[in-house]
């Protein structure tokens, strides 16, 4: 097995896992701070709404 080729492998999957680490930690902390969370109760009953015009006859 080749040495070189599993080092070449193991700094890139252990960057990118650095990367999307770093990625995941700076959107939690931009929703936070965006109060992305703050009104769960409507968040609550999002799904129940529905988008779709009624015809009236």
């Amino acid at each position: 097995m080749c040495s070189l080729g599993f080092n070449a492998f193991l700094a890139m999957w252990l960057g990118f896992l650095a990367v999307m680490i770093t990625a995941i930690t700076l959107a939690l902390v931009w929703a936070v701070r965006s109060r992305q969370f703050s009104d769960q109760d409507r968040a609550r009953y999002l799904p129940l709404e529905s988008g779709i015009p009624t015809k009236e006859k």
